[in-house]
């Protein structure tokens, strides 16, 4: 079997583009007369790139182009080209000229084919980057079947499909995100979601200093809390989920911390303007036990209403940190305006002194 590793390599795609393709299977399409073109729609690569950076982006890109083609190389479609529209682009498309006498896969062929392939490429990058980007995966695939007319210039056929196919993708998965937005709305009117706390450690002690609160789902689809916070902020429920977290997290308090240590919780900007998220809205015993950790989702663009915001909460006894400061809209300014009690760096971002 081939080789695919190393597809990128110093930030430029070795994935063949649209272009030689079209070059490479002029003469098979005019010969047979018939194309299939699929568009590989991966849902949230951009999430890897925002949360691990561009570099690791690139690693599970590589994963992935070699895992279709070692897919395609041992199934129906053995000939098929994997190309993409241009050098590093994220999404692929296969170009399928059957053979003479072999009939095009139909819907149904391909639908079941979509499954099979979403498993075996998220068991490749599970096995090569771990569960956590793994569960981050998604695949939308789009197909469109060209009948070849001399008359037209092939490639405007060609790229024609393309549109088709990538549309269709995204019908696909504004099906699927229907469907998800539905999990959530069930996650919200049961409780489904419960919280890791994850330890912060004083280096020179190795005593626990705290624990940050993270969010899972109790359900599949709604397993990463990236994935909820998206799906809840494009369908108005980012309020709701909120609260749940926030509620869940300090719920588990007296079983999980000890008197000394803090709670790290991570609120957005925009949860401040939620009416049920006030300094007297929260259950806490013990407010100063408590850290809002400030993620910078969205930016703050009214900062002398929002510093009165964090002085209500601040005049309770709640401290404040900032997170992944350096990323985003976390920059110095933003630091000199919140005042945080605490500030974590964030030591993925690329060509930084702090790497």
């Amino acid at each position: 079997m081939p080789n695919y590793r190393r597809l990128f390599r110093g930030g430029q795609a070795k994935v063949p583009t649209v272009p030689s393709a079209i070059d490479s299977l002029r003469q098979a399409i005019i010969d047979r007369k018939e194309l299939l073109v699929l568009y590989f729609n991966f849902d949230r690569y951009t999430k890897i790139e925002e949360i691990y950076g561009w570099e690791k982006l690139d690693q599970v890109l590589e994963t992935t182009a070699g895992s279709i083609r070692d897919f395609l190389h041992d199934g129906p479609l053995i000939n098929a080209e994997l190309v993409v529209n241009f050098n590093n682009d994220d999404d692929f498309v296969v170009m399928y000229v059957p053979a003479i006498g072999i009939e095009v896969p139909g819907r149904e062929a391909i639908t079941e084919m979509t499954a099979r392939l979403h498993q075996f490429i998220s068991a490749r990058i599970e096995e090569e980057h771990g569960d956590d980007i793994s569960s981050l995966f998604d695949t939308f695939v789009g197909s469109s079947h060209v009948h070849y007319d001399p008359k037209i210039r092939l490639e405007r056929q060609l790229y024609r499909a393309i549109r088709d196919a990538a549309s269709s993708s995204n019908s696909v998965e504004q099906r699927e995100f229907a469907l998800k937005a539905a999990d959530l709305r069930e996650t919200l009117r049961i409780g489904g979601l419960y919280i890791e706390y994850h330890p912060i450690v004083v280096a020179e002690s190795q005593k626990i200093f705290g624990y940050e609160a993270l969010a899972r789902g109790t359900m599949k689809s709604m397993r990463r809390p990236e994935v909820m916070f998206e799906v809840a902020g494009q369908t108005d429920m980012i309020w709701e989920l909120s609260r749940l977290c926030r509620n869940k997290a300090i719920a588990g308090m007296p079983e999980t911390l000890k008197k000394d240590e803090l709670l790290f919780l991570n609120i957005d900007p925009h949860d401040f303007t939620d009416p049920m998220f006030t300094e007297h809205d929260l259950d806490v015993a013990d407010p100063s036990r408590v850290v809002l950790e400030i993620t910078e989702r969205t930016a703050i663009r009214d900062y002398p209403k929002f510093r009165g915001r964090l002085k209500d909460f601040r005049d309770r006894g709640y401290r404040f940190a900032v997170d992944d400061a350096g990323s985003g809209y976390a920059g110095l300014g933003s630091i000199a305006n919140l005042e945080p009690n605490f500030i974590k760096l964030d030591t993925q971002i690329p060509n930084s002194p702090l790497n």
